[in-house]
């Protein structure tokens, strides 16, 4: 069942893709496409550029001494993220990717496991400070759009409120407080056992993290923040090469808002649909025309099949069995 409804979410996406390509024109899509030319290639930098510095982000959560570098690093990343951008599982799965692949260079799985949980917070402030800074852009320069500042509130408010829980959840022990609830109603009571250990030291290390690598943190979360700036990179260097300039306002904003409708849609396969509908919105605010938006959707989906391609590479590479790495009895 639960196959099924993520089926019909890929194809209510499809078919939300499909009809804002009908609406557009296709030609008009193709015809901004082609303007390229030649600098095609270049669209791919700036996401290589954002790739190695969320990888120092995550480098900065895990710790100083490890038994590998910096290259290694990011090929695991890479594998993880690019599970992450096909797999619609609120992106966990590539998270378990990650710990696996560090577990077989030699990083205890409790280590690899609280740095994905701190990664992924560090990630998550650096974003709502990054929306926040977009929505200040958009009130800049399309103050009078309607229903603009009850979503940036919307999201503003749900975002902060999520950041706080996360901490809060983390400084309680999320796997203890996952335990006690086991605990209270019985639950997998021999499946629980053979990881409690494992569990209440990711939360150990985590909570001893906070406390005594502040520094860290703070670096992490101005990685994944420096991150998202240079997302808008891309857009900036898009408009430009197609005729269309834009100002750093206009791509901070789309950036931002495409990021946001991208998380909403993480449980269909690649957001499909739903990141496109996020840009177009973000577009249309910022005033930007709709071809030129469409073209960039296509093209971006272009650039992260890229990326994605690599990203499985390197887990063909890694001997990675998805199936066995994601299954309850290899979680530990």
């Amino acid at each position: 069942m639960k196959v099924a409804f993520k089926l019909l979410l890929f194809g209510v996406g499809l078919a939300l893709f499909g009809w804002y390509v009908q609406r557009v024109g296709l030609a008009e899509i193709v015809s901004a496409l082609r303007q390229l030319g030649w600098a095609a290639p270049l669209v791919l930098l700036p996401y290589g550029m954002v790739y190695v510095v969320d990888c120092l982000g995550w480098r900065w959560t895990l710790p100083a001494r490890l038994p590998l570098g910096f290259w290694s690093l990011l090929r695991i990343r890479w594998a993880g993220e690019a599970v992450n951008n096909v797999v619609p599982s609120a992106y966990v799965g590539g998270e378990a990717v990650k710990v696996f692949l560090l577990g077989q260079r030699g990083v205890p799985t409790a280590v690899a496991t609280s740095a994905a949980i701190v990664s992924k917070s560090a990630q998550t402030v650096g974003q709502i400070g990054f929306i926040a800074l977009a929505a200040l852009a958009l009130l800049l320069i399309a103050p009078d759009q309607p229903g603009l500042k009850p979503a940036l509130a919307v999201v503003l408010v749900g975002g902060t409120a999520t950041v706080a829980l996360l901490f809060w959840l983390q400084r309680r022990g999320i796997f203890r407080s996952v335990l006690g609830v086991a605990d209270r109603f019985q639950l997998a009571q021999t499946w629980l056992c053979d990881r409690r250990a494992g569990w209440l030291e990711t939360d150990r290390i985590i909570g001893s993290y906070y406390r005594e690598h502040r520094g860290r943190m703070l670096a992490s979360v101005a990685s994944y923040f420096g991150g998202w700036l240079l997302d808008s990179v891309e857009i900036y260097l898009v408009a430009h090469l197609l005729g269309q300039p834009i100002n750093w306002f206009q791509a901070i904003s789309v950036e931002a808002l495409t990021g946001v409708a991208k998380m909403m849609g993480m449980w269909i396969p690649g957001a499909l649909g739903v990141q496109e509908s996020g840009l177009l919105l973000a577009g249309r605010w910022a005033g930007l025309p709709e071809p030129f938006c469409l073209a960039y959707a296509v093209l971006r989906r272009a650039r992260e099949a890229v990326f994605v391609g690599i990203g499985w590479l390197f887990l063909y590479l890694g001997h990675v069995n998805l199936r066995r790495v994601t299954s309850p009895a290899d979680t530990r």
